[in-house]
């Protein structure tokens, strides 16, 4: 009799299993579940990247949330055998409860946007298009936040000898602010070094944004994060300030496109020019 349960329970699994997606049967973390009867249509997982979240905060205040981590996107839809209907507002309060069991707590006024701790990691996660009476589908975008590990090494001297400019993406900021991270450390020591290095070499200092809000917003941003690391560079590396430029140019030099998340990753930078 156990053994014709196993059986049972395993062929169940499989079942349900194999509706997802090839390739997306593991995206889903081990800390999360998933609303009976909806397999996974599609997925999306990075090692390393970063979304902007948007949301209604409690105060029925329109919020902006920029995050880097682990990311992971996850559609659902409902298998048309599943007799039982789910409602967008029961899909948001499952995972509402969910999350305040695990000790965490919702951050949207509509119970679709999350945080909590995990493994040592701090999560956020949204629920997007849970909105129907009998809810066909619906995505979740996670986003667990850590530092991205650094594979490539670079050469300053080499880059700047090359192409007369480097971009560094070590050097990170706070969300819409110019306060240069504390991980951000390592990077701008190369760039003292660097200039300790070459005593004579003068160089501008250019911050660069993706094409996300507006754009005179973004422009006073890349200034004022590039007026940041050229402060850094005076006051902690002590060199020379006639020897340092700084200058903003937001979007307007874009090295891939603006319309994934990758793309704008990229765009965001600081650029390190030879005057």
């Amino acid at each position: 009799m156990r053994f014709f349960i196993f059986i049972t329970i395993t062929l169940f699994s499989l079942t349900i299993q194999a509706q997802d997606k090839a390739g997306c049967e593991n995206a889903e973390p081990k800390y999360m579940t998933r609303m009976p009867g909806f397999f996974i249509r599609n997925c999306q997982t990075s090692e390393f990247n970063t979304h902007k979240f948007s949301f209604i905060n409690t105060k029925d205040i329109r919020e902006y949330k920029e995050l880097s981590g682990r990311f992971i996107k996850i559609s659902y839809s409902k298998d048309p055998k599943e007799p039982r209907l789910f409602s967008g507002a029961q899909i948001h309060a499952n995972y509402y409860n969910a999350v305040l069991n695990a000790k965490g707590e919702s951050l949207a006024l509509n119970k679709s946007f999350f945080k909590m701790k995990q493994n040592g990691r701090t999560v956020y996660f949204q629920i997007e298009n849970a909105i129907d009476p009998d809810d066909r589908g619906f995505e979740v975008i996670i986003v667990e936040v850590e530092d991205m590990k650094q594979d490539i090494e670079i050469n300053m001297s080499e880059g700047i000898d090359r192409d007369g400019k480097i971009a560094l993406y070590g050097i990170l900021f706070d969300v819409n602010k110019a306060t240069l991270k504390p991980e951000s450390e390592k990077a701008l020591q190369t760039v003292i070094d660097y200039l300790n290095t070459n005593s004579t070499v003068k160089i501008y200092v250019v911050g660069h944004t993706d094409n996300t809000g507006v754009f005179t917003n973004n422009i006073k941003l890349s200034k004022d994060r590039a007026l940041s690391v050229k402060n850094y560079l005076v006051t902690t590396g002590k060199i020379d300030p006639a020897r340092l430029g700084s200058e903003g140019v937001a979007s307007l030099c874009p090295v891939s496109t603006n319309t994934t998340n990758e793309g704008k990753t990229l765009n965001r930078r600081v650029e390190i020019v030879k005057q």
